[in-house]
């Protein structure tokens, strides 16, 4: 019998447009029922494992990737390249200390969040980047086609090769 977890992700990835009779509920189950909220493809797996989903690497990678496009996880920024998911697929901020490998969420006011940028780059100076990411209307990772630049739309420049 399936549990109430399972019934609701269900439902919630049947209202997102997919499969909702393979695997994709019960890996998100198991994804949301971790106790770290940013889990990269390895991680995923392991728990699919634990939870009884015999998936392999490819498709477990397949089926993170529905799930984010569908808005049912989100995708952390990282500086590794590999990707990372987020169980929590609500737009909030997230703190990166490549010192210690570590991601914290930020799911603060916008005054709390400036306050803590502007006290990290206070504390730490010339160690803080900051990573501004607009997400696409609709709170979806996939964006649509950027319009065409105008007055009034900043152009945002593209990297300096350095020398």
């Amino acid at each position: 019998m399936a549990s109430t977890s399972d019934i609701a992700a269900r439902e919630e990835v049947r209202r997102a447009g997919l499969a909702a009779d393979g695997p994709l509920p019960r890996l998100l189950t198991l994804l949301r029922a971790a106790g770290e909220t940013h889990i990269d493809p390895a991680e995923a797996q392991r728990l699919a494992t634990e939870g009884g989903l015999a998936i392999g690497r490819a498709e477990i990678a397949d089926l993170l990737e529905a799930l984010a496009g569908r808005g049912l996880l989100g995708r952390v920024p990282t500086m590794s390249g590999g990707p990372v998911y987020d169980t929590v697929p609500k737009p909030h901020s997230h703190l990166m200390d490549e010192a210690t490998d570590t991601v914290v969420d930020l799911d603060v006011s916008p005054e709390t969040l400036a306050a803590i940028v502007a006290r990290a780059i206070a504390d730490q100076p010339g160690r803080v980047e900051v990573l501004l990411r607009i997400r696409a209307p609709g709170g979806g990772d996939s964006a649509p086609p950027r319009p065409p630049r105008g007055p009034g739309r900043p152009r945002l420049a593209p990297p300096v090769a350095k020398r």
